[in-house]
């Protein structure tokens, strides 16, 4: 199998891909398992993820990679933001790591 495309995806869309292949065809083992895993954790809804992302989008320097962090980590305190992108190549300003919190504990309750 080749590599034709490459991009980042949140956990909740690598669910939702992976329960359309799994109408298409029976899943291999890898995905199985993968499947089982997102559906444990992914645990917005496709109203609350929608929500959540525009308000990301919002702060002008995350880009989709970033929001895709995010969303898979869902980080309460501004410590596991800033942890979060300790190695990323940006460098966010005390407000927008704030923001960032308030974003995802009011989508978390």
């Amino acid at each position: 199998m080749d590599i034709v495309a490459e991009e980042d995806v949140s956990i909740h869309d690598a669910k939702k891909i992976l329960d359309e292949r799994r109408k298409e065809r029976d899943l291999v083992y890898d995905q199985k398992i993968c499947l089982e895993y997102l559906e444990k954790v992914a645990n917005l809804s496709a109203t609350q993820l929608k929500s959540i992302m525009e308000e990301l989008a919002s702060i002008t320097i995350l880009k989709p990679r970033y929001v895709a962090l995010i969303l898979g980590m869902m980080p309460d305190t501004e410590e596991e933001v800033e942890s979060l992108f300790s190695k990323e190549r940006t460098n966010l300003k005390k407000e927008e790591i704030k923001k960032i919190v308030e974003i995802v504990k009011k989508h978390k309750k």
